[in-house]
């Protein structure tokens, strides 16, 4: 799916919405679960805030990334028809998927930590 084949506020929106409340399971980080999804303004960047829960930490961590069109889209796939829930959901989907690359290959992706109640 081409980043520039649709609305970058509508395309941002619909993201974040289809981002919030979903987890997945990373072996790096544990439980990886979306708390808040902005896109700030209605358009990208959206701000992922996420937590993450594993056995070896006495308490979730609170973390947060952003993600640019570019970061969840492939250039070479081509989007037809105007941006809907199914875009959405993919986008969504990768957009996990890029966290749990983050994690896997050690720190990187803009993660930042927001709360770490251990601390």
């Amino acid at each position: 799916m081409t980043a520039t084949s649709f609305s970058s506020a509508r395309a941002a929106q619909m993201t974040a919405d289809a981002l919030r409340g979903r987890s997945i399971d990373s072996p790096q980080a544990g439980t990886i679960h979306v708390v808040d999804v902005t896109a700030d303004g209605n358009s990208w960047p959206i701000r992922i805030r996420f937590t993450t829960r594993a056995d070896q930490w006495p308490a979730h961590r609170t973390r947060e990334t952003t993600f640019e069109p570019a970061d969840v889209t492939d250039e070479g796939e081509p989007c037809t028809g105007e941006f809907s829930d199914a875009p959405a959901q993919e986008l969504a989907a990768n957009a996990l998927i890029l966290l749990l690359e983050y994690f896997a290959t050690g720190p990187g992706g803009g993660i930042r930590e927001v709360d770490n109640p251990s601390t």
